[in-house]
């Protein structure tokens, strides 16, 4: 795969929508959904990004831990406030794989980076050319897997781009999705060994499932 660069990008906390959760307790997906890196490749870039425009991405992710935040909200169009428990993920890792180009996007970003809410910052700290091996068995996780992957794991509908053309956004892909955990053990790492060839990033000990046409 010619052209390929890694771009790390950490933050102190992160937060990403449980689907099927609307109000009270907020737990938090352990990986970010495509609409995410969506968020993330539009920041950079300063114009709203669809991923027909790429030839391909991946991206891993990992954190150090979680915890959970009182947070105090206003509910719309009401003078209350209430307070909610939400889940939050600390000291985080993302690792975003793109072509080239993507380099002076990362290198100077036009807007502020996040990692889920507006108060989850994120900053850029690497942007490096690598090399990804090729491997059959390799261990997956830190990302989210098509259906048809044949590995095991918690299934979600997931947004995969919002519509911004419109004033509020709207979903306009939805797919199902197995999320998967970045391996921290042994045994999670034989439990999501995907079984078919995949590149694999030897530093980080991990296989990229890589997203050519979207669902690819």
């Amino acid at each position: 795969m010619p052209g390929l660069i890694r771009v790390k990008i950490t933050s102190w906390t992160a937060s990403f929508r449980y689907p099927t959760f609307q109000s009270g307790y907020q737990p938090t997906l352990p990986v970010p959904p495509l609409s995410t890196i969506q968020g993330i490749l539009s920041a950079a870039k300063g114009d709203i990004v669809y991923f027909n425009e790429l030839p391909f991405f991946g991206y891993i992710f990992r954190s150090r831990g979680k915890g959970i935040d009182l947070e105090r909200i206003y509910a719309l169009g009401k003078k209350e406030t209430d307070v909610m428990r939400r889940e939050i993920l600390f000291n985080n890792e993302l690792y975003l794989y793109l072509p080239q180009k993507w380099e002076e996007y990362f290198k100077k970003p036009r807007f502020q980076l996040l990692l889920g809410r507006s108060s989850d910052l994120a900053s850029v700290e690497e942007v490096k050319e690598i090399t990804l091996e090729k491997r059959k068995g390799a261990p997956v996780g830190g990302t989210v897997v098509p259906v048809n992957s044949g590995l095991p794991g918690i299934i979600h509908a997931l947004p995969v781009e919002f519509d911004y053309s419109a004033v509020p956004r709207r979903v306009k892909a939805a797919r199902p999705f197995v999320i998967l955990p970045f391996p921290k053990n042994p045994a999670q790492r034989k439990r999501q060994a995907y079984s078919g060839e995949l590149k694999y990033d030897p530093e980080l000990d991990i296989g990229v499932w890589i997203y050519e046409g979207v669902y690819g």
